[in-house]
């Protein structure tokens, strides 16, 4: 289940400075860490009686004993700590030991059975984990890095604070796990499950998680800055305030998740499903949303600035004050969508579906949408200086008070319309077919350009305005 976690925003520079030196505390919490990516040098100087070697039942048994009484009472001199680095420790039963601060480092665990054991402090980094049965384990503030655990077992596991910088967890099960404040920086997690996980504050700059699951978990204000979550499932994930800026998530699925005031900055949401997800307040500046769906997903207040929404399917979504300024829309679907006081400030496409959209107060001066559908939409006092909307339709829309100040509205058809109060001063009509459209109340409409254009007897005029003789309308303007 989703946790009920919730946050108090930051504005960005404080969000990315409060996660810069998230990354430097949790470094230097690790005193004897060595830089992440390079070697590390206890590994290479590992001096344990057990390095490549296999433990005795009986001896590691022994070794836990003595560490759980170093740990108790660390000044007595017939206690050790644990050293097994580089041990060989492959199906070893060790489970519920306690192992907090051992070393361990470099230890083939493969396979290891560490059930209800706590690792927390430990020294792994370069061990390896694979297939090994952490279940219910405690593995906070463990040093982990480059540690292999594909196909582990971490069920239940508690490992805040951890590091796992450049770790291998391909294919490893972390349902209802705990890891707040941890490090994946470059880790792989190719198909890792992290179903109802809890990893609030982490960071994985970097990091592959191409095709893994993270239904239903806790991501708010995590680091997912230059991921790769190429067909990853986050189904009802909890992304609030998450870092996603040049995030790789095509194909992933989002269906109903909460990003809520999350980074998209140059994104990848290519073919990505996002239908019924929460946007609120998000930042899509320069997002590639090419054939994204966003079917009836909330993205009020959303900025869209240069993104690429082409094909993009929003059908019925609440884009209420959304930006979409110099954004993209060629063969976009907006039918049905809430696109109240919106700006598109010179955006641009061809063939977007407005149908019954609500563009109300819409305020988009120098738009280029040629070849647009705006049938049965409502645009009453749309901003359309400018704009150039030639070949487009308005069959039965709703253009009151609307202002179409200079707008190219050449070959585009008005069927049925209504633009009471709407202006058309200098607006290029020629070819533009009225029929059927109340043009009684329209204001700054001249002789001139009625008779530019294509009306028919139902065409309801100014008073002070001829019927020009009929016309034949262009073939440009079809409805859609």
């Amino acid at each position: 289940m989703r946790t009920s976690h919730r946050r108090v925003k930051m504005n960005r520079p404080f969000r990315l400075l409060a996660l810069a030196l998230g990354v430097l505390v949790g470094i230097a919490g690790l005193c004897w860490a060595e830089i992440p990516g390079q070697p590390t040098s206890r590994t290479v100087s590992c001096t344990s009686v057990y390095k490549k070697k296999a433990v005795p039942a009986k001896t590691l048994r022994a070794i836990v004993q003595s560490h759980r009484q170093w740990l108790e009472e660390r000044y007595n001199q017939n206690s050790h700590r644990a050293d097994l680095c580089r041990a060989d420790l492959h199906r070893a039963a060790l489970n519920g030991a306690d192992l907090e601060r051992a070393n361990l480092e470099g230890a083939n665990l493969q396979h290891a059975n560490l059930y209800q054991s706590s690792l927390a402090h430990a020294r792994l980094s370069g061990a390896d984990l694979t297939s090994a049965g952490l279940e219910d384990g405690n593995l906070s503030g463990a040093d982990m890095r480059h540690t292999r655990l594909s196909r582990a077992n971490l069920f239940r596991v508690i490992g805040d604070e951890a590091a796992l910088f450049d770790s291998v967890l391909v294919g490893a099960q972390l349902h209802e796990s705990s890891f707040e404040r941890t490090h994946f920086e470059g880790a792989d997690l190719t198909a890792a499950d992290f179903t109802n996980a809890n990893v609030v504050d982490s960071y994985f700059y970097g990091a592959n998680l191409y095709q893994a699951t993270l239904t239903e978990a806790d991501f708010s204000g995590t680091d997912l800055r230059q991921t790769h979550l190429v067909k990853a499932n986050l189904t009802k994930t909890n992304l609030q305030g998450a870092l996603l800026d040049g995030a790789h998530l095509h194909g992933a699925r989002l269906l109903e998740a909460d990003l809520e005031g999350a980074y998209f900055d140059e994104a990848d949401l290519t073919e990505a499903n996002l239908r019924g997800a929460l946007l609120r307040g998000a930042d899509l500046r320069f997002t590639n949303l090419h054939s994204t769906g966003l079917q009836y997903a909330d993205l009020e207040g959303v900025n869209m600035e240069g993104a690429q929404f082409v094909k993009t399917n929003a059908q019925s979504a609440n884009m209420t004050m959304t930006i979409l300024y110099h954004a993209v829309l060629d063969d976009a679907d907006l039918r049905d969508a809430r696109l109240h006081n919106a700006v598109l400030i010179g955006a641009r496409g061809r063939g977007t579906i407005f149908t019954k959209a609500d563009l109300t107060g819409v305020y988009a001066p120098a738009v280029a949408l040629h070849g647009a559908s705006f049938n049965e939409a409502q645009l009453e006092g749309a901003n359309l200086v400018t704009a150039d909307l030639r070949a487009s339709t308005f069959h039965h829309a709703n253009l009151t008070h609307a202002n179409l100040q200079e707008a190219n509205l050449q070959d585009a058809s008005f069927s049925g319309a209504d633009l009471t109060a709407a202006r058309l001063d200098g607006a290029d009509v020629r070819h533009t077919v009225f029929h059927g459209t109340n043009l009684s109340g329209a204001l700054g409409l001249t002789q001139a350009q009625l008779d530019s254009a294509c009306l028919d007897e139902f065409t309801k005029l100014p008073p002070n305005l001829i019927r020009p003789a009929p016309c034949t309308p262009s073939k440009k303007a079809r409805p859609r």
